[in-house]
């Protein structure tokens, strides 16, 4: 890929470009890729994780693992028509099936060898296609739903991750939490930016914005999960800290014409 930079952001009008100082050719070339060797997986044969951690990164697994079906009912609307939004989401599709690569390995570590643990995520192919006939039906808005989409799931993520490495009580597993947790914040870089640009420019994508976080299963993917683990993740993570749901709810608020929902508090039933 070449080592040049995008244009420079004084060449362009900065109040009608999204996320103009994310420089995705770089983001591309640097992006994070397997962690494997930083895992550390010898620590939990020594000293194992409990249960109910052991199944919240399962759970987060799966979910990091959805990103492909995601991406493919995105890539068919026109948000694919931005190359600059979909050189993203390929790098973004990158990083996050090595983020549920890492997950894996770490739930093999503790299984008998020759155990396996990957699943397979699956969503009604006829949903699939419908939401996208809706997308390219509505256009141009549905970029300001997928990059709000984006922003909401990476803050949700990002925060689980920060709660499960302060519950878990194990340094090695904070320390990888915490390097998904950067890589996260540099997506949530571009995903922000380009929400917060978006809605800001259009009554109607924010309208349809609103609709869609209210009825979207939280986090993406949790559709295809049977509800007892969904329920088990939202407990173990935040039952204890109503204050990251509020916290999250209030970025959520945040986000232009997108306050009042709630969604984190709702998907939780706190």
């Amino acid at each position: 890929m070449p080592e040049h930079s995008e244009a420079s952001v004084e060449s362009v009008d900065l109040t009608a470009y999204p996320a103009p100082h994310f420089d995705v050719r770089e983001y591309a070339r640097t992006a994070a890729g397997s962690h494997r060797e930083m895992l550390g997986l010898d620590s939990y044969r020594r000293a194992p994780l409990p249960p109910e951690t052991l199944r919240a990164l399962s759970y987060l697994q799966v979910i990091e693992r959805a990103t492909m079906t995601h991406l493919r009912s995105v890539l068919v609307t026109a948000t694919h028509k931005d190359a600059r939004i979909t050189a993203f989401l390929v790098t973004w599709a990158y990083e996050k099936y090595w983020i549920a690569d890492a997950l894996e390995q770490v739930l093999l570590a503790h299984q008998p060898e020759g155990a396996e643990t990957d699943k397979v995520f699956r969503t009604p192919v006829e949903r699939t296609i419908r939401e996208s006939i809706y997308a390219n039906i509505v256009g141009v808005p549905m970029i300001a739903v997928h990059m709000t989409l984006g922003t909401v799931d990476e803050w949700l993520t990002q925060t689980a991750y920060g709660r499960i490495a302060g519950l878990a009580g194990s340094e090695q597993l904070a320390t990888t939490l915490a390097t998904f947790r950067s890589v996260k914040e540099r997506q949530l870089d571009f995903f922000e930016a380009q929400s917060r640009f978006r809605l800001g420019e259009s009554p109607r994508a924010r309208s349809l914005t609103r609709r869609r976080l209210a009825k979207t299963p939280w986090p993406i993917g949790a559709k295809a999960e049977p509800a007892d683990e969904t329920r088990h993740f939202y407990e173990y993570v935040f039952s204890g800290a109503p204050d990251l749901v509020a916290e999250l709810d209030a970025r959520i608020d945040s986000l232009p014409g997108q306050s009042g929902l709630s969604l984190i508090r709702k998907a939780a039933r706190l």
